[in-house]
């Protein structure tokens, strides 16, 4: 058994040598990205990494492996590996689990289209898949923005469940007995945040927006909001037309009563909150003043001629 194990040892030693002298004096640098998947055995990873060119030798990795004990220590995921690492620096980063992640910000107010078009730029998912995914689950609203560090070439339905479980996290009991307390739903929360979260420039400003809002629902007016407009037209506009908030749409509040169909982006923290404790104000209209901050009005004469203030302007 003693011969054995020297033996071991032995082979270890000269894999050593002739690795670190074929290292730097032949091989030239090179990347690799190495995905383990879960329960993955220490034979299965080694013959990955032969495969990849990252060892020599998979018998000298095992070798390691048995005289390390790491057998039961492997860790699954993306590692970005270096052909120039020794065999011992590769174990260690598998069995301390250093896997490689991306990190990626989701701007609050995103779509999920956008959202999509961003993961796939950044190399973590199928963004086709990650809207399919998201539109058959109707997640849109519930996908929060925030910043993530994600594995590369991820699954496009982990990564939604992802974004989705840390909006399930953020919106928590005192928020949803807040929701009681306002006798209201909480995709009508988020319909409404989603609303503010595209009318509002300032943070300051969005309890203040979210009150009109409110007051407008507690009289049964239309919400009449651009965002919503923009959102049926399917594309950005600075100033709308009014043929365009006519638009044939359920989004569009300005001819439609109550609330749009479903929130129209993914909001932040700060337009969830102001959806659910507006400020209080009599509040029933509001016009941006093209300073990037809004005039708030109670009547309409007061919102007209402020809208004319600002065409002068």
């Amino acid at each position: 058994m003693k011969k054995n194990k020297l033996k071991n040892i032995l082979i270890i030693l000269i894999g050593i040598v002739i690795v670190c002298v074929f290292i730097f004096f032949i091989i030239p640098t090179r990347e690799t990205f190495v995905n383990i998947p879960v329960g993955s055995n220490p034979k299965q990873v080694a013959k990955m990494l032969k495969s990849e060119k990252l060892i020599l030798n998979e018998d000298i990795f095992l070798t390691l492996v048995w005289l390390t004990k790491t057998e039961k220590k492997f860790k699954p995921g993306m590692y970005k590996l270096d052909n120039r690492m020794f065999d011992a620096g590769i174990l260690s980063n598998i069995i301390k689990g250093n896997t490689y992640k991306i990190k990626v910000t989701i701007p609050e107010g995103f779509n999920s289209a956008e959202i999509a078009q961003l993961l796939e730029k950044k190399g973590i998912c199928n963004g086709e898949k990650f809207l399919e995914i998201t539109r058959k689950e109707k997640m849109e609203g519930y996908l929060f923005p925030e910043t993530y560090y994600l594995n590369p070439n991820s699954s496009a339905e982990e990564v939604a469940r992802i974004l989705n479980n840390q909006y399930k996290k953020i919106f928590d009991a005192d928020f949803l007995k807040r929701v009681k307390e306002l006798k209201m739903s909480e995709e009508k929360i988020i319909i409404l945040a989603s609303i503010i979260e595209k009318e509002a420039k300032k943070n300051k400003e969005r309890p203040l927006i979210s009150s009109v809002f409110h007051n407008r629902i507690k009289k049964g007016w239309n919400l009449e909001s651009c965002a919503t407009v923009i959102y049926a037209l399917g594309k950005h506009k600075d100033f709308l037309t009014y043929k365009d908030i006519k638009i044939k749409s359920p989004y569009n509040t300005y001819i439609h009563s109550g609330f749009p169909p479903g929130p129209i982006c993914n909001p932040g923290l700060a337009s969830i909150k102001a959806a659910l404790y507006p400020a209080v104000t009599k509040d029933m209209f509001f016009v941006a003043d093209g300073s990037g901050t809004h005039k708030f009005s109670k009547y309409v004469e007061e919102h007209n001629k402020k809208k004319k203030e600002k065409v002068r302007g």
